[in-house]
């Protein structure tokens, strides 16, 4: 799988997203995947597999999968998407007033909290990154993305992403006590793969 930088067509909430509703992003770099060229603004095709929203203060879960890749010529690929991490738009991250809660780290870590990054194929991380007190920037993909079994990350405030690529689901977006909240433009690392012909995922 391959690291890719996407961002979020629309706004999701769990108060007015519905079960089998479309979701988009689309790639804000040119990516290689399996000898597939993606180039910059493929979108990312998918839907909304399951959606609990918050009741009297209650949690709230979406859970989405990314299953093709549309290409400017109208070409559809099937594709495994994992989100691996998200991060506040970039108009929102650029904020003046100089704090960025929950932005992605500066630094060459990829954009990846450190000490939250597993290493090729190792034991699943837990918990939730820490607020970031550095400038904002925007997300680089991490080298590390495509030998993560499991990823949990925390860039956009009261948003929690669970992920694993061994799952058919791209991500499960939680939030505690409040809907599920993610604005258009949201930031997305996707370890991606385009699934060959004739190839069934489970």
């Amino acid at each position: 799988m391959v690291p890719a930088l996407a961002s979020l067509d629309h706004t999701l909430d769990a108060k007015k997203a519905k079960q089998g509703e479309p979701v988009t992003a689309k790639l804000q770099k040119e990516v290689k995947v399996s000898e597939q060229d993606l180039p910059k603004n493929t979108v990312l095709e998918g839907h909304v597999d399951q959606v609990q929203t918050s009741e009297h203060r209650s949690d709230s879960t979406v859970v989405v999968t990314f299953d093709k890749a549309k290409l400017k010529s109208g070409t559809e690929l099937p594709i495994k998407a994992t989100v691996m991490q998200i991060a506040e738009p970039v108009n929102m991250m650029q904020q003046p007033t100089g704090e960025a809660v929950g932005a992605m780290p500066a630094g060459g870590g990829g954009g990846m909290p450190s000490g939250e990054a597993p290493r090729g194929g190792g034991a699943s991380s837990s918990g939730t990154a820490a607020p970031s007190e550095a400038a904002p920037q925007p997300m680089e993909p991490s080298p590390e993305s495509s030998g993560s079994q499991q990823a949990q990350r925390n860039g956009v405030p009261g948003v929690m992403l669970e992920s694993d690529i061994h799952q058919t689901a791209s991500a499960t977006f939680t939030s505690k006590g409040r809907n599920v909240h993610l604005p258009d433009g949201t930031q997305m690392e996707v370890a991606l793969a385009v699934i060959p012909a004739g190839t069934r995922i489970q």
